[in-house]
């Protein structure tokens, strides 16, 4: 697990979520690009989630929610970092210009990248 990472973009950002949250023995590394939350799954998964904040800090060496300022998911994506950070976990948040989209996604992949398996 120390040496496994999850990412994804739009509906697989939020499945990105999804699967490396409730497996952080798993995944060291979760990032998550303009994740799209509406799903029932992520409903289920984090409606009323209560992580065991010390543990999952320990086991994630990065966790990142990555969104920017003109995407139409940027006010989910600002809710969902406050939730996770109100359940005491530590996501780093990376807020850019523009919108959903490619350009916006390979930022996101060059801001995470060179982060992993360090």
């Amino acid at each position: 697990s120390q040496n496994r990472a999850i990412a994804g973009f739009s509906v697989g950002g939020g499945q990105t979520l999804n699967i490396g949250l409730t497996n952080t023995d798993k995944f060291a590394y979760v990032c998550a690009y303009a994740p799209y939350p509406e799903t029932e799954e992520f409903r289920k998964n984090f409606s009323n989630y209560a992580p065991d904040a010390e543990k999952m800090n320990k086991q994630l060496k990065l966790f990142t929610l990555s969104v920017g300022t003109e995407d139409f998911l940027f006010e989910s994506v600002k809710k969902n970092i406050a939730m996770f950070k109100e359940k005491g976990l530590k996501p780093v948040s990376y807020i850019v210009d523009g919108g959903h989209t490619w350009m916006n996604c390979k930022q996101y992949l060059a801001t995470t990248l060179p982060q992993l398996f360090k």
